[in-house]
C-alpha cells in the first residue's frame, strides 16, 4: 500500500470531497434552456432569436382573430364610505396596453425590438379602415367620465381592450448544425401553434386604443 505524506493526503481528501460535492449538480435535471417546453437536447430558439444568434427567424401565423380582452382596472377607487349623500365626480381616466407574447402559455419572456419585427412580418396586415394593430407598440385609451357613487359605496372604472389574437409557430435557421439540424420549428414540426401574440387594436389617425369602458360600484 502506498503511503501519502500529510500534505498529499489532505490534498487527496479535499479533491475527493469536491468531486462528491459536484455530483448533484452534474446529474441534476434542471435545464438551462429558456425556450418554454424545450429541454437542453434542443436549441434555445427563443433566446437565439431574441439575441440575434440565429441566421433567420420567421413567424408563421396560422390563426388570427380580433376579440375583446380581459377587463382591467383603469382608475383609482373612488370612495364614498363615510357619507350619507351620493357624490358625483367628473374625471379623466386612461389606460395603456402593449403587445404581449406567450410561448407555450407562458408570458414571462420579453421580446427584443428585432424579434418583435419578426412577428410583425409574419402577421396578417390590417385591411380595415376603422381599426389597425402594430406589434410592439403601446396605445392608450383616454375618456372623461362623470360618475355617481351612492352613500356607503365605492366605485372604479374598468377597461377591456380589443386585441388581435395571433397564433402560429417559429421557423429558425442556423448557419451550421445546431443540435444536429440546420432548421428548427418551435414548438414542433411546423404545424403546431405554440406562439400567441396579443396585439392591442387601435383607431387609425388618432392612435386611440379601441375597447369598452365599464363602471362598477360596491359596498364599503
Amino acid at each position: 500500500m502506498k503511503i501519502l505524506k500529510n500534505g498529499r493526503r489532505r490534498t487527496a481528501m479535499l479533491t475527493s470531497a469536491l468531486a462528491l460535492a459536484l455530483i448533484p449538480f452534474s446529474t441534476g435535471t434542471a435545464s438551462a434552456n429558456t425556450t418554454p417546453g424545450w429541454g437542453d437536447d434542443m436549441p434555445d430558439v427563443i433566446w437565439d432569436c431574441n439575441n440575434g444568434n440565429a441566421d433567420s427567424c420567421q413567424y408563421h401565423e396560422q390563426n388570427a382573430e380580433t376579440e375583446l380582452g380581459k377587463r382591467r382596472q383603469a382608475s383609482n377607487v373612488i370612495s364614498n364610505c363615510a357619507s350619507n349623500q351620493p357624490v358625483t365626480l367628473t374625471r379623466t381616466d386612461s389606460t395603456t396596453t402593449s403587445t404581449e407574447y406567450a410561448f407555450e402559455q407562458q408570458t414571462s419572456v420579453e421580446v427584443s425590438a428585432g424579434f418583435s419585427d419578426t412577428f410583425e412580418a409574419g402577421m396578417k396586415a390590417s385591411e380595415s379602415q376603422t381599426e389597425t394593430w402594430k406589434v410592439g407598440s403601446a396605445h392608450t385609451a383616454t375618456e372623461t367620465h362623470t360618475s355617481t357613487i351612492p352613500p356607503g359605496q365605492q366605485g372604479a372604472w374598468w377597461f377591456a381592450p380589443y386585441v388581435r389574437h395571433s397564433q402560429g409557430y417559429l421557423e429558425v435557421h442556423y448557419g451550421s448544425r445546431n443540435h444536429g439540424h440546420y432548421i428548427w420549428y418551435y414548438p414542433g414540426n411546423g404545424g403546431l401553434p405554440g406562439v400567441d401574440v396579443l396585439t392591442p387594436v387601435f383607431l387609425p389617425g388618432s392612435g386611440e386604443l379601441k375597447g369598452n369602458w365599464y363602471w362598477a360600484t360596491w359596498n364599503c
